[in-house]
């Protein structure tokens, strides 16, 4: 047993001992000794300081253990302490012992595991081995079947079930092949390169057969062998030859559809009232022959070489498919004059010297057989892509059916039982993408294909052609305006209008997402040219003056009309000026009402014609129809500055002369006087009524939106000639009583007529009238302090110049005023 440690010996003095500083280095004897001196020094430092730290702790130890001796009191301090470590050294050595039995038992269960896993891991190998070689011996069990079945099947001209063996031999393993002779039977008749030259030999003469057949079958117009022999290519690996076989038939059906069409179509179609859309319709009757024939065959492709295989198909077809329908295009170019006309309204766009202007009225019926021709295509390709977007996704070609899918068979069919949850999510991706593949390759073919670029070709020449039909058509509109007796607008909006939407619409279906941005954008630009010029030319002639001074030289222009122009006095008269002014007035806000249809109308439009469009192409269209609301800001814009321009020339006049009636009165009046004008009013009762009986006069010839705005910029008027008069006059505190009565009844006609947002326009002149009324200097300071902490409209110098029209107001104590 050990012994265990007493006080005395942890009570022991420390002692330090110095290790030994032999220096690397050989040194002279003087260099040595003053080393061994410094280190010396350094030593005996360091012991030193050692011996207080020893001193230190034994005086801590000796002050911890009296307080213990004190509180256990007459025990034995050291036998307590002697206890208490001797179990502690007890417990170390049991936690030491455990801590060796654990690592023992780790070593143990370590070494047990890694036999284990050697032990799985050559099971792993065996049983790989095995399965592999199972596989081996059931590929060459089917090898011999293989070899022996073929034999019978094409001695008995069994072509599927030769075909199903030499798919299954196709189908091996190619190490079976190179396993050599070691298994070989005795019989050399029954040796596995025998099989495999049979099997191969078989092969060859299943092709050539069922290439003949199939040949044979085309010539004999026998529908039934065609199919027969054609489902029979992708078992022997020959898809591509199927395929181009299938195709060459299907493009001869295709060729014959054509000629036929073509031949009615040369003799006029079948309706004569349909003659307008001749070529459209024959185009119509290809696509729609083609779409039957993919329709009817997609199953068989489908199901025996794989949706992959539809569009190799289509591609083929793609071919006499273009041929067929560029020469319908061709002949509708031709006989329709198109070129010949699109280039005649290129050169007028380009301000040629040999300029032939063409009557728009001649390109509606033309325009509308190219963008109906441009639907039939648009229809057809959107065909194609729906039936390779539902053809079942079954990744079978060449390469895979090597890996044993049943012909006929889907994967989700082949696997639906054995997959997991996750393989099945990864299988469902990976359709997918073959999906999103196939539609970007059939996008591709349709887009680099002749009759792609023909129609890009032609909708390109119908932007510019119907182009120029809008522009014409809008000018002429323009050059036939005319007003209805008791109208506020002219015809020239709804004719205007009425073209625009009409040649929107008809690129709308055309189904060219580009096409309809384009004119779109044609469309908006015309309104904001053309349109706007047009009105803006009424609008800048001016609404003629209500001053004398305006009226005569009025007089003179007229005169001058008369002589120059030759028209009559009536038609160059200020009257006249007038009312076309106020009609091109309400065509421009009117127009918004217009823009505002127009937009809602094409929004309805897209939504019913342009269903089957990307996010793009979405966007494409927003951006395009929010330029209409830039217009309206604009037309609103515009009407608002005729309206201010009207009321400058038809109130400001008359607005100025009512006015200044007002210097007239007195304002220093006395209680007397003011109650004479209450009794009969001397200014503002009939200031009230010249302006109610101005402003009837345009009630029934503006539309209510601009009516409304000219009552506000009217009212607005009124309230800054009525400032402007009050800062000429002066008043005492009577005269500012009656000025307050006047103005309460002014504001409350101008609020009735133009409504309640009208007092936000008259705070200023109401803060100088309530100034005016204040009884002292000290009345009217509180309430600028007021009105400022609440956003007063009066500057500081502002309202001493309206305290200094009060005659009786101290001057000098109006000038220390301060804010």
């Amino acid at each position: 047993m050990l012994s265990e440690p007493t006080f005395n010996d942890i009570k022991r003095p420390l002692v330090w001992e110095p290790t030994n500083h032999i220096p690397s280095n050989q040194k002279s004897k003087n260099e040595d000794e003053e080393d061994f001196s410094d280190l010396l020094t350094d030593l005996r430092s360091e012991l030193q300081t050692a011996r207080d730290a020893e001193e230190r702790i034994l005086k801590d130890i000796q002050n911890e253990l009296g307080r213990t001796g004190a509180a256990i009191g007459d025990k034995d301090v050291m036998h307590t302490f002697d206890l208490a470590l001797s179990r502690l050294n007890n417990q170390i050595e049991c936690v030491e012992i455990d801590s060796r039995q654990l690592a023992n038992n780790l070593r143990v269960v370590s070494g047990l595991a890694e036999k284990i896993s050697s032990k799985v891991s050559a099971l792993d190998v065996a049983k790989s081995r095995v399965v592999e070689c199972l596989q081996r011996v059931s590929d060459l069990r089917d090898l011999r079947t293989c070899a022996e079945g073929v034999e019978i099947a094409m001695q008995h001209e069994n072509y599927e079930e030769a075909a199903k063996h030499i798919h299954r031999f196709l189908a091996l393993d190619s190490a079976v092949f190179k396993m050599g002779e070691q298994i070989d039977a005795k019989d050399a008749g029954h040796s596995m390169k025998y099989s495999y030259e049979i099997l191969r030999q078989a092969a060859g003469n299943l092709i050539g057969i069922i290439e003949k057949k199939f040949d044979t079958a085309v010539l004999s117009n026998d529908t039934a062998s065609m199919e027969r022999y054609f489902k029979l290519f992708p078992l022997i690996n020959e898809h591509t030859s199927g395929l181009q076989r299938f195709g060459k038939y299907l493009c001869t059906k295709i060729e014959k559809l054509g000629d036929d069409n073509y031949k009615i179509m040369e003799a006029g179609g079948t309706d004569d009232n349909r003659k307008n859309l001749l070529y459209s319709d024959s185009l119509f009757n290809i696509f729609e022959g083609i779409a039957r024939i993919i329709e009817l065959h997609q199953p068989l492709i489908d199901n025996y070489y794989g949706p992959d295989k539809l569009l190799d198909l289509i591609g083929i077809l793609q071919a006499e498919c273009d041929r067929q329908a560029i020469r319908v295009i061709n002949a509708f170019i031709q006989k329709r004059q198109f070129e010949h006309r699109a280039k005649l309204v290129d050169n007028y766009l380009r301000k040629s010297s040999s300029i032939e202007k063409i009557d728009p009225r001649e390109l509606d019926s033309l325009l509308t057989e190219v963008t109906m021709m441009h639907t039939r295509a648009e229809l057809y390709w959107r065909f194609l892509k729906r039936r390779l977007g539902e053809a079942p996704a079954r990744p079978l070609s060449e390469s895979d059916s090597k890996d044993g899918f049943e012909v006929g068979k889907s994967a989700e069919e082949v696997f639906e039982d054995e997959f997991t949850e996750e393989e099945r999510r990864q299988l469902n991706e990976k359709l997918k993408k073959q999906k999103a593949e196939r539609n970007n390759k059939l996008d591709l073919l349709l887009n680099r294909s002749a009759l792609g670029t023909k129609m890009q070709e032609l909708l390109g020449k119908y932007v510019l052609t119907e182009q120029y039909y809008m522009t014409e058509s809008v000018k002429k509109a323009i050059e036939m305006d005319d007003v209805e007796e008791g109208a506020t607008t002219s015809s020239l909006l709804d004719d205007v209008f009425f073209i625009v939407r009409k040649s929107i619409e008809r690129s709308i279906s055309s189904s060219n997402v580009d096409c309809v941005c384009a004119m779109l954008n044609n469309g908006i630009t015309l309104l904001e040219t053309d349109f706007i010029k047009y009105l803006q030319g009424s609008i800048k002639a001016g609404y003629p003056s209500v001053s004398w001074t305006a009226e005569a030289y009025q007089t003179a222009q007229t005169a001058y009309n008369v002589l120059q122009h030759g028209k009559t006095v009536a038609e160059a008269g200020p009257e006249t000026q007038r009312r076309t002014y106020l009609i091109a007035l309400n065509n421009l806000r009117a127009a918004i009402s217009c823009v505002g249809t127009l937009k809602s109308g094409l929004k309805n439009v897209f939504a019913k014609h342009l269903t089957q469009i990307s996010n793009v192409e979405q966007g494409k269209l927003e951006q395009s129809t929010n330029q209409f609301d830039d217009l309206c800001r604009r037309l609103g814009s515009l009407a608002h500055a005729a309206v201010l321009k009207l009321c400058d020339a038809a109130f400001r006049p008359k607005l100025k002369t009512n006015a200044d009636a007002y210097f007239d009165l007195p304002h220093s009046i006395t209680e007397e006087d003011f109650a004479e004008f209450e009794a009969v009013d001397p200014f503002i009762e009939n200031f009230i009524s010249q302006l109610d009986k101005h402003i009837a006069q345009f009630e029934q010839s503006l539309v209510p939106e601009n009516y409304q705005d000219l009552l506000r910029a009217v009212s607005i008027e009124v309230v800054a000639q009525l400032e402007r008069v009050i800062f000429k006059c002066t008043f005492n505190r009577m005269g500012a009583l009656q000025l307050d009565k006047e103005f309460r009844q002014l504001t409350s006609y101008l609020t009735t007529v133009a409504g309640w947002s009208f007092r936000e326009k008259c705070a200023r002149v109401s803060q100088i009238v309530t100034l005016l009324n204040a009884e002292n200097i000290q009345e009217a300071t509180e309430f600028y302090q007021q009105t400022s902490r609440e956003g007063n409209s009066l500057s500081l110098n502002d309202m001493k110049k309206v305290l200094f029209l009060r005659n009786d107001l101290p001057r000098d104590k109006i000038k220390l005023i301060k804010a």
